[in-house]
């Protein structure tokens, strides 16, 4: 194998980036940082599903760390260079809790979900709120939580709202809620047409005054063809959609994102380049699908669509599963043009980079919670500049 740094220039005025050609790795700077744990152990699994960045922060959650019994979980804050702010646990946290399994920051807070706490019954979940120190200042659950609602799974803020998905709600139908920056509950929201097992509220995304809810087990196109739902902030639904090519097991709705005026929608099963291959959609805030994207070199099992974020004018998607769980990730433009493939400087086998994604603040962060820096599984997250973004890594054959 051989190192390959292509240049991806922005221009701030068009935002457009152009290509200006490739040299060796050893001879061009890198704008990629590593974050790990300072505290960092086996089984950790830092950034799976769990990586955010706003508000000058960026916040990963760990929810296998054991700080309060075996896998309470956690979530650490860093600056927007990587340096470790701060790490937070939960004020009553408890073995088996997944504390971190889902992080979000915005409006001057930062939630953490803990799907499997037990507050209102096995498994019905809770989500902490904090000021962007790590100071507590809120723990919240559903006011009709009940055991297997998995409140937390899925987390989101922005619009001065936060949204909580629960899809283990009423027979895996789920169901999202909404709450005010201080944690009061203003809103539950289901879908029009909700049926069991449909998982809605196993993602969630707010910004541009709309509320995305993902529902992959949804079968209007056949079994687990998959669906998402738009809401207003006050949780009125707006409008339902789907993959305009929807198929059976697609999992359209795996994974939502909102931003830069753009829905983007996940589809980690579609089969377009092979098996699993996967694929996403952008969407208007209306609903109305203006392109499908799928990666330049995918191939089965990548599962592109995994995870996907929006924001700063570009699209990242993340395909974990790309050269046997390596992982990768693919930037696009809001049109759907692919602009750049990243994958880690020092990959290697089953690091799963991609299994997470988050853009904001002129940086990209990709998880990659099967680096075993500090043991197996401990996990690792990576820190990419956008707005002049010239050393974006790939590995050639």
């Amino acid at each position: 194998m051989a190192f390959k740094t292509t240049y991806s220039q922005y221009d701030n005025k068009t935002g457009l980036f152009s290509t200006e050609g490739a040299l060796d790795l050893t001879t061009a700077p890198s704008n990629e940082k590593k974050i790990t744990a300072s505290d960092g152990a086996a089984n950790d699994r830092f950034s799976r599903w769990s990586v955010a960045v706003g508000c000058d922060r960026i916040v990963v959650g760990a929810y296998g760390d054991d700080d309060n019994g075996t896998d309470s979980g956690s979530a650490y804050i860093f600056d927007l260079d990587g340096n470790q702010l701060a790490k937070i646990t939960a004020s009553d946290g408890a073995a088996d809790d997944y504390f971190g399994g889902e992080v979000a920051v915005g409006n001057g807070r930062i939630v953490v979900g803990a799907r499997a706490d037990d507050d209102n019954g096995t498994d019905s979940g809770s989500a902490y709120i904090f000021d962007l120190d790590g100071t507590q200042l809120a723990k919240i659950t559903a006011s009709d939580g009940a055991g297997g609602d998995l409140f937390g799974e899925s987390i989101a803020i922005g619009s001065g709202r936060i949204v909580v998905g629960a899809y283990g709600d009423d027979t895996y139908k789920g169901a999202a809620y909404i709450f005010d920056l201080d944690g009061n509950q203003l809103a539950k929201i289901t879908a029009s047409d909700g049926a069991a097992y449909d998982y809605f509220g196993d993602s969630v995304a707010i910004g541009n005054n709309r509320i995305v809810v993902g529902a992959y087990g949804d079968d209007d196109n056949g079994e687990a063809s998959g669906s998402a739902y738009i809401f207003d902030l006050d949780g009125n639904q707006l409008a339902k959609i789907t993959a305009s090519d929807a198929a059976l097991g697609d999992n359209f709705g795996t994974y939502v994102a909102i931003g830069s005026g753009r829905i983007v929608v996940g589809a980690p099963n579609d089969d377009d380049n092979d098996f699993s291959s996967g694929s996403a959609y952008i969407f208007d805030l209306d609903g109305n699908q203006l392109a499908k994207i799928t990666a330049s070199d995918g191939t089965f099992d990548d599962y592109f669509g995994n995870s996907v974020a929006v924001g700063n004018g570009r699209i990242v998607v993340g395909a974990y599963g790309v050269d046997s769980y390596i992982g990768a990730a693919y930037i696009f433009d809001l049109d759907g043009n692919q602009l750049a493939k990243i994958t880690a400087s020092d990959r290697s086998g089953a690091d799963q980079f991609g299994n997470s994604v988050a853009i904001g603040n002129g940086r990209i962060v990709i998880g990659a919670f099967g680096v075993d820096d500090n043991g197996n599984t401990s996990g690792a997250a990576y820190i990419y500049n956008t707005p002049n973004v010239k050393d974006i890594f790939s590995i050639v054959d």
